[in-house]
């Protein structure tokens, strides 16, 4: 698969849109506060702080497949949490996560077999699975 280049930076500052849409759908996943969440898709990380909120003992792991966010993601959280260079449809993590989070990320992916059969590995039993997809309907 083809990677995308991004202005990280410009994403970052204009993504409002985006950044309200992921509030709506944060509100869909339930956390206790200690789990590991992924989030698949995560761009330059503002979505990513808002996962990090609600996890105030728990981890979150963030993936996307630009180099150029995740530079960007991993500058603006530190070491709050793992940012990996990766494609959804190759995704192999090592451990299973609690929950899997994605907003207006998987309409850029044209394999969704491939993609949630990757996401499904990397869930833990009774895991869950709380996206956006983009687009009406």
């Amino acid at each position: 698969m083809t990677t995308r280049a991004w202005d990280a930076e410009t994403y970052d500052r204009v993504s409002h849109a985006q950044v309200q849409w992921a509030g709506k759908v944060l509100e869909r996943l339930p956390l206790k506060g200690n789990e590991t969440v992924l989030d698949a898709g995560c761009g330059s990380g503002r979505v990513t702080a808002m996962l990090l909120e609600r996890l105030p003992c728990g981890h979150v792991i963030g993936v996307d497949s630009s180099e150029e966010m995740v530079e960007y993601a991993r500058t603006a959280l530190g070491d709050r949490a793992t940012i990996l260079v990766a494609n959804l449809t190759e995704l192999e993590l090592g451990s299973p996560v609690d929950a899997v989070f994605s907003n207006a990320v998987f309409h850029w992916i044209p394999d969704h077999d491939r993609l949630f059969e990757r996401l499904f590995e990397t869930l833990k039993p009774g895991g869950r699975l709380v996206a956006q997809c983009g687009g009406k309907g």
